[in-house]
């Protein structure tokens, strides 16, 4: 495999691996949205704190989950690009 070839994969499977971790960040996302939701209309504060915490954190995750995605996407593209340039010249 060439070396472009090989960057190209190897940037895919980063890709594919960080979207993954995106859909996973998504999923906890949902279930601390609902357990949070529980806890509210149960009324008991201390598992509407922890909850609120948990739910924050699942938050935060979620979305440096997004910018991983992005970035390595907007990385793959940069490399295809490349090998395109590289191809016609």
């Amino acid at each position: 495999m060439s070396e472009p070839q090989s960057q190209m994969y190897a940037a895919m499977e980063e890709a594919g691996r960080a979207d993954r971790k995106k859909r996973e960040a998504a999923e906890a996302l949902r279930v601390r949205q609902h357990e949070y939701e529980t806890a509210n209309q149960r009324g008991r504060q201390q598992q509407i704190k922890r909850a609120r915490a948990a739910l924050a954190a699942a938050q935060v995750a979620y979305e440096a989950a997004k910018r991983d995605v992005q970035r390595l996407d907007d990385k793959a593209e940069e490399v295809a690009q490349a090998q395109v340039r590289a191809a016609y010249m």
